[in-house]
């Protein structure tokens, strides 16, 4: 009765199979390419944290201290260091931030101790740290990353000298 059904040309599985391989190579190419997109996201993510980290970090410090007579310049170990002077329970301590084996490092003492540059912790991982002290209350920052990326901060004090 209805043979035109029951027969199947040979072109019908060719088509199939090659309509299913043109959507497997296309979603093996998107894979491909929004994988080298991720990894070109992530890696100029990463060259901007360091940088941005301890831009950061300095700022909400120097913000926290901003007061007369608690901000000054020093050197741990022969490497400039970024110090800021607390009063706690009437006992002096001063926050170090210098650095030291390419990594910018944070080191709360007492004001009586002599500071040691293995002490500190890792705050971001830098090239280059450089401080200061300039007139009328200004200090500035340079940073430097291991991609050579360089930021600067001129951070002022509300209390000029």
């Amino acid at each position: 009765m209805n043979s035109s059904n029951s027969r199947k040309h040979p072109i019908d599985n060719i088509f199939t199979v090659v309509l299913l391989g043109f959507f497997l190579i296309f979603l093996l190419l998107m894979i491909l390419f929004s994988a080298q997109a991720y990894r070109t996201a992530v890696a100029g993510n990463q060259e901007n944290n360091n940088l941005y980290t301890a831009s950061a970090y300095i700022t909400a410090k120097f913000r926290q201290h901003d007061s007369d007579q608690t901000i000054s310049t020093d050197t741990v170990d022969g490497s400039p260091a970024f110090c800021m002077t607390d009063t706690v329970n009437g006992q002096q301590y001063i926050t170090y931030i210098y650095l030291k084996d390419h990594h910018l490092k944070e080191l709360f003492t007492a004001a009586g101790n002599t500071p040691s540059a293995q002490m500190g912790t890792n705050i971001a991982e830098l090239n280059d740290f450089q401080v200061q002290q300039e007139t009328s209350g200004f200090y500035r920052i340079t940073l430097k990353d291991p991609d050579g990326n360089t930021s600067n901060l001129l951070l002022h004090s509300g209390f000029g000298s």
